[in-house]
């Protein structure tokens, strides 16, 4: 079995676990990455390439080939199947391997996981798992993120079980690994996780709108809510108002840590998922409502997602000339 580790996919996530992992593996370990930006890949290697070798992968295909562990995380579904199930380049063509562990950590369907890990393990490439994430940008890059497992917890005899966990803790905290049961079971946590978040997200930008349109000290406002039942995780690191969180997008002019078309594409996982199982997405709809429209404008479709606040506050026409 081949003992080196591989990314997959060298975006907001995937570039900080392939950060962590080059930087805490033994140097004699080569860590393995694929992504059609060579860009990122050249940063990566002058960033982090001090720490131990890293190879450049042509194809899913090669890396998969080359490595014992395999961490993928990538923008939506299609990029998925494709990295997985294209039959020249993708994982589905590379050797067999009973005792390699492929890692999704992408936020895609349940379905389609399911359907997905059960090819790649009939077909003898190795263990899937889908670990998806939470704690974003600043989580990836401090090696601090948190992982919803869909895998059973596993017991002291359970060598790939306990594989994964210490994978994991090499890009996340320990403690905040949570085994939520079988294959799926990742994603489900995920989409139920961001579906509260995105929906906060609408809801702390407008609560934040009402009190600062009534003219209210925004510090006085923001201490409130922070020392309140309202506090929230986007009341910190998503914080909407410019000024507040020196970490956040709002205060660095919206540059982008998590794009509107991603919020877009987990709400509406999140509001399919809903209908199948019975409920009624009403917060979910008005959230993608709202996020809809900060993807379409050519304004703020480029920022991060809190830039929803300039479309709430209405002040959008003002901060798009002043950033003109």
């Amino acid at each position: 079995m081949a003992k080196d580790y591989g990314v997959i996919g060298l975006g907001i996530i995937g570039y900080g676990m392939a950060s962590n992992l080059r930087k805490k593996l033994p140097a004699s370990e080569t860590l393995y990455v694929f992504d059609i930006n060579q860009d990122i890949i050249q940063r990566l290697i002058k960033e982090f390439g001090h720490y131990g070798k890293i190879e450049v992968a042509s194809s899913a295909k090669e890396l998969a080939s080359k490595v014992g562990t395999l961490l993928s995380s990538l923008p939506a579904g299609p990029h998925v199947r494709n990295v997985y199930l294209d039959p020249e380049n993708g994982v589905i063509a590379a050797t067999k391997d009973s005792d390699r562990l492929l890692i999704e950590c992408s936020t895609i369907e349940i379905e389609s996981t399911q359907e997905l890990g059960k090819t790649i393990m009939d077909a003898g490439l190795g263990t899937f798992v889908d670990a998806t994430v939470s704690g974003g940008m600043w989580g990836a890059n401090a090696g601090t993120l948190s992982f919803m497992v869909g895998y059973a917890k596993p017991t002291e005899t359970d060598v790939m079980g306990n594989r994964v966990f210490e994978t994991l803790s090499l890009v996340g905290v320990p403690d905040t690994i949570t085994f939520c049961g079988g294959l799926g079971m990742g994603q489900v946590a995920k989409i139920a996780h961001n579906y509260i978040t995105l929906a906060n997200n609408l809801v702390a930008t407008e609560g934040m709108a009402i009190g600062l349109k009534y003219g209210i000290d925004k510090d006085a406002l923001f201490k409130c809510i922070r020392e309140g039942t309202a506090n929230s995780w986007v009341m910190g690191l998503e914080q909407p108002v410019p000024g507040l969180v020196p970490e956040a997008p709002s205060s660095n002019n919206y540059k982008r840590a998590f794009a509107p078309a991603l919020s877009v594409k987990d709400l509406t996982i999140g509001i399919a998922a809903a209908k199948k199982v019975g409920i009624n997405p009403t917060a979910g709809e008005a959230a993608i409502t709202a996020f809809r429209k900060v993807d379409a404008d050519p304004r703020t479709h480029d920022l991060d997602h809190t830039s929803l606040w300039l479309h709430v506050y209405g002040n959008l026409d003002e901060w798009a000339k002043e950033h003109a």
